[in-house]
């Protein structure tokens, strides 16, 4: 029997690429024009795969064909070159819905439509997914990105404070998410840009770069999810920034001790959401996949999947898990008796990631490209 480590490793190296080598668009559209009973969803990797989807494609003879991404301005790129009718459904990050509602991709939704009172009451109106009033997506999965650390290498109290970044134990034991946004989100909050690490002048800008810079000498490698995966099991790695539970939760599981913390100085709120591409033909079976995501199996599946798990906004879910499965409950933060992620959203620990405000994004991620070169 293969090794379930290498299973799983193989099954995140393949969602990784995917992002490259799935369903391309114009396929995607001859294969909707031919069979009228397919749904196209880009989406995120692991979301596609028969563990969260196949009840739905079963129950109502659906095939989804997907096309997975990673990093929102992938998922922007996408869309925006891609024939009309390439996607029905999208899931997106909460920092891209307001530009996919400037963009005029995504329609406008009913809020009876979907099941929103089973859902926590802090996400029945969540940030960015409702603008002017009006709501644009579902959210159907979040979680928090802070830290996680080898916990045979460091202690609870190193990984408090992003300070361990810093540390001359990290020398060549940090690694980074490649992607900008989370990781600069948490440098921006070790600085203490907090409540908004993403709405900072010219001149904290500045200094937060010059401290980012600082971190070079320690970094071992920028990754995807694959990469960060591995790069905990063959012990690379002791602390990723920008990172979580969700893929703590993962490494925890095939025994590696591995936690998640969210330092004394924040973490960031990350957020998918499940959006109608505007022109569809099909919106009624969207709407309907879309409230399976949310629904307690829907929900369920999404937290667990193999890719990288997730907490949920249903309250039903949550209540469910912690009946089946209070270990893995635990695991991902989602106990309800004892501290969670809803109570560190509530405590005002977590700080909406969102696209820089006084700066262009694309002045963050030209500071990211040159910090990856250094």
């Amino acid at each position: 029997m293969q090794d379930i480590r290498s299973t799983r490793r193989s099954f995140l190296k393949a969602g990784a690429a995917l992002g490259g080598l799935a369903v391309t668009p114009r396929a995607i559209v001859e294969a909707q024009a031919a069979d009228p009973q397919t749904l196209s969803w880009l989406c995120y990797p692991g979301h596609a795969a028969p563990e969260v989807i196949g009840p739905f494609e079963q129950q109502n003879n659906v095939k989804i064909l997907a096309k997975e991404y990673s990093g929102g301005e992938k998922m922007m790129a996408l869309i925006n070159g891609s024939p009309p009718g390439a996607f029905d459904v999208v899931t997106s990050d909460e920092a891209y819905v307001s530009e996919l509602i400037k963009a005029d991709y995504i329609e406008q939704l009913n809020p009876a439509d979907f099941p929103l009172g089973e859902f926590w009451p802090d996400f029945q109106k969540f940030p960015l997914h409702w603008v002017d009033g009006k709501l644009y997506s579902i959210m159907t999965s979040w979680g928090a990105n802070g830290l996680i650390y080898n916990a045979d290498k460091l202690s609870a109290d190193d990984a408090s404070s992003y300070a361990i970044m810093w540390d001359p134990r990290l020398k060549g034991k940090l690694g980074m998410r490649d992607w900008y946004l989370p990781c600069m989100g948490c440098v921006s909050l070790a600085m203490g840009n907090k409540p908004k690490p993403y709405d900072i002048d010219n001149a904290k800008f500045a200094a937060m770069l010059a401290k980012m810079n600082a971190l070079k000498p320690s970094v071992v490698g920028f990754w995807d999810f694959a990469g960060e995966f591995d790069s905990f099991a063959n012990g690379n790695a002791w602390v990723v920034p920008g990172s979580g539970e969700w893929m703590a939760g993962l490494l925890q599981k095939d025994g590696h001790n591995v936690l998640s913390s969210v330092p004394k100085e924040g973490a960031v709120i990350w957020t998918e959401s499940a959006c109608i591409v505007t022109g569809t033909k099909k919106a009624d079976l969207a709407k309907a996949f879309i409230r399976y995501l949310v629904s307690p199996e829907g929900q369920r599946r999404l937290m667990l999947k193999t890719s990288y798990m997730a907490s949920g906004p249903s309250k039903v879910a949550w209540e469910n898990l912690n009946k089946a499965d209070p270990k893995m409950a635990k695991v991902l933060r989602m106990d309800l008796n004892g501290e969670n992620l809803l109570s560190d959203w509530r405590g005002d620990r977590l700080v909406l990631r969102q696209l820089p405000t006084q700066q262009s994004p694309e002045d963050w991620q030209e500071a990211w490209s040159k910090f990856q070169n250094m």
